[in-house]
């Protein structure tokens, strides 16, 4: 029989490992975000840009500017949300056995919400355009559901070796 101290020790850090593992799944989630978020302002800017009468040459030339500065924002904004939000609600999820998608959601959707609202209260500025805060949300979203599916097997390992450990019949899950 293994000594208590050791076995706090290990799980100690397992659990460190467990939110290592989150968080590169956060970053890789914001990343792709990114990805979203800036093809969304591109794509929504341009249409706004022609349907207000800009040519496509300076409709597509100014849209691809500002989605990169949009994309670029959600990544930096989405990763430092990611070290400062995300982590900590992974090991108090954790510890409180809550493993599913909704709350990590609720808070990406708050972190956005709270930027967008942010962005629009700066002194000098028009606030976020209609095409910026569309792109912002759905890429938040987005980045969300590609979290929590990231984050299934690792939430359906970690249930299968609690019910083990509990002497309960493992079963498994296809989906």
């Amino acid at each position: 029989m293994k000594p208590p101290i050791e076995t706090a020790a290990n799980e100690a850090l397992v659990e460190q490992i467990r939110a290592n593992v989150a968080f590169e799944h956060v970053v890789v989630s914001v990343l792709a975000g990114a990805g979203v978020c800036g093809r969304l302002k591109f794509l929504l800017s341009v249409a706004f840009k022609i349907a207000g009468g800009i040519g496509p040459l300076s409709a597509v030339s100014a849209s691809a500017f500002s989605a990169l500065v949009v994309a670029l924002l959600f990544f930096l904004i989405g990763f430092a949300a990611g070290a400062v939000i995300i982590t900590p609600l992974f090991r108090y999820l954790e510890k409180a056995k809550r493993r599913s998608g909704g709350p990590y959601g609720a808070a990406a959707l708050a972190v956005a919400a709270f930027t967008l609202i942010i962005i629009g209260a700066m002194p000098n500025t028009s606030g976020p355009s209609l095409s910026a805060a569309l792109a912002v949300l759905v890429a938040t979203l987005a980045t969300s559901v590609i979290f929590a599916r990231r984050m299934a097997p690792h939430w359906a390992a970690v249930e299968a070796e609690e019910r083990a450990n509990a002497g309960a019949p493992i079963t498994f899950r296809l989906n």
